[in-house]
């Protein structure tokens, strides 16, 4: 484990915010950010979002309003509610950052783009809140927020995308001990992408961890089909982003766990193909020289007690809404944008 590196805390919200972004990439070793550096004070329902136009838009009441009463409270204790209150909000700042980090010259055109596929969002939104969660208190070491509000690295939240996050730490756990890499190294690596390379990359790091890379020449479609597996696996646990926290884990858990017995199913398949002597394989979707057969994930049935209502507008991804009300002028953004969606399965948006 390195050390932190610790500036001299920052003396005002203001400064907080002109600091978070390079903070961000400092602590993630991604290539750069998209931030522009324009942050716009928003009220209504949307804790965060991270605007395609580079522009980080935060909740008045529930975001920027605790922070500043933390700074003018600056080195007092305070009640364990007031920090966790203070915790979130920071929590959230960092999560959306995490949404602007990638390796250097990525566009936010091409991430956008690969943003609409399926599973992409709650990839994405997975690693961003997973990512978040884990290196909060390296974040807020780095910004002396420890210093400004003592004890608040104590202080623990409930997070948010527990349909999401669950999963991503699995595969990720999965991945890490099938290639002997070092805790939080999938995780870390997947954060350091936009939503371009996150599958591309997680798709290359299943395909690794097999014996496949030496086994079947260049050129097969093999990645394809097991890019369509983890992408069926993750769209489908968007059924669970509305329903309350504990039953969106559970099912997420056991989601995950039967994505994973999928993928494993068909790797053994691609490598007994060229491994064995077998009698012409039937054609399907991981015998690339024959026709393909639709290739599908079956996740586990939810509980015939859990009904999904249907979301609002602001829930809905890529739903074309406009940013959040303003409290202040907004800075030009490009013609219609897109926004990214912050739904959560409680009242506060992120």
């Amino acid at each position: 484990m390195t050390a932190s590196v610790v500036a001299a805390p920052a003396h005002s919200l203001e400064e907080l915010l002109a600091r978070s972004g390079q903070v961000a990439v400092e602590v993630s070793g991604a290539g750069q950010t998209a931030w522009n550096g324009q942050v716009v004070e928003t009220v209504g329902e949307v804790l965060g979002l991270a605007h395609w136009d580079g522009t980080l838009y935060l909740d008045s009441e529930c975001i920027l309003d605790p922070l500043r009463q933390m700074y003018s409270h600056a080195g007092e204790e305070q009640s364990l509610p007031v920090l966790v209150q203070y915790r979130e909000s920071l929590a959230t700042l960092l999560h959306e950052h995490a949404h602007f980090l990638g390796p250097a010259g990525a566009t936010q055109e091409a991430a956008r783009g690969a943003f609409t596929r399926p599973g992409s969002r709650q990839l994405e939104e997975g690693v961003a809140e997973a990512w978040a969660q884990d290196n909060l208190n390296e974040y807020l070491t780095r910004l002396g927020v420890d210093k400004v509000a003592p004890g608040i690295a104590d202080a623990r939240g409930g997070g948010y995308y527990a349909a999401f996050v669950p999963a991503v730490r699995i595969l990720a756990a999965d991945l890490e001990a099938r290639g002997n890499l070092r805790p939080g190294e999938v995780l870390r690596a997947l954060n350091q992408q936009t939503a371009e390379g996150q599958f591309p990359l997680l798709t290359t790091l299943v395909y690794n961890s097999t014996r496949l890379p030496d086994l079947e020449p260049s050129g097969t479609s093999t990645r394809d089909h097991l890019e369509t597996i983890l992408r069926q696996g993750f769209a489908h646990l968007d059924t669970y982003e509305l329903a309350p926290a504990a039953l969106a884990a559970a099912q997420s858990r056991s989601t995950t766990t039967a994505l994973l017995h999928h993928l494993t199913t068909e790797i053994h398949k691609a490598e007994s193909h060229h491994t064995l002597e077998l009698p012409p394989p039937t054609p399907g979707p991981l015998n690339p020289t024959h026709p393909a057969q639709p290739l599908t994930f079956t996740p586990p049935a939810p509980p015939l007690s859990h009904h999904r209502s249907a979301p609002s507008p602001l829930q809905s991804a890529l739903s074309g809404i406009a940013p959040p009300a303003l409290t202040t002028t907004p800075p030009p953004t490009h013609p219609a944008p897109t926004t990214r969606p912050t739904a959560t399965p409680t009242h506060l948006h992120r």
